[in-house]
């Protein structure tokens, strides 16, 4: 079962990662504009964040895969998004009018479906870290075909789900949010 839930995760971890890094790299100018906007950083570092992040991202959506590494992808992956998560907060507080990027190019303001978002990815990378600690670190990938059919296939269901609402959040915050006139939305 352990194995399953591990998989599980390191699905979630590949895919949203992955699909993060992807949307950066299809839209670098629209992300250094969002690290720019959101003020935490100087600003000769944007141009270093804006390339640093997605790379990081790329390389943590794989190394979940490596078994010597996955214990450690889980866990940098958990730092990351704390670090995405406060910058987040720190966005909102300070009250910045300026969209996420988080999946490339998006006119979606951030807000408070960001941070639930975020819950849901550190509460994703700590417990498959707690998973691989508890298994002294991850077996082989299982697959479809070994003896634990049910976990595996439960545990991609579920990947393909959480993944699939992580990769929704700004069209669910969209959707459930009040309409708007569209003035102040940014349109790059």
């Amino acid at each position: 079962m352990t194995d399953s839930l591990i998989l599980a995760f390191r699905c979630v971890v590949a895919v949203v990662f992955a699909a993060s890094a992807l949307g950066k790299a299809r839209a670098p100018g629209e992300f250094r504009t969002t690290v720019r906007e959101m003020r935490l950083v100087p600003l000769g570092a944007v141009g270093a964040v804006a390339v640093a992040v997605p790379v990081l991202e790329a390389l943590l959506a794989a190394a979940v895969w490596v078994p010597a590494l996955t214990t450690w992808a889980f866990a940098l992956s958990f730092g990351l998004i704390a670090v995405f998560t406060a910058a987040l907060a720190s966005v909102l507080r300070r009250k910045i009018d300026t969209s996420c990027s988080c999946f490339g190019a998006s006119r979606t303001r951030v807000g408070p479906a960001h941070l639930v978002r975020n819950a849901v990815l550190l509460g994703a990378t700590a417990t498959g870290c707690v998973a691989s600690l508890a298994a002294g670190g991850p077996g082989p990938v299982p697959v479809l075909g070994s003896s634990d059919f049910t976990g595996v296939f439960t545990g991609i269901l579920g990947a393909v789900c959480v993944s699939a609402l992580v990769l929704s959040t700004d069209l669910l915050a969209d959707v459930f949010s009040a309409p708007s006139s569209g003035a102040g939305r940014r349109t790059s």
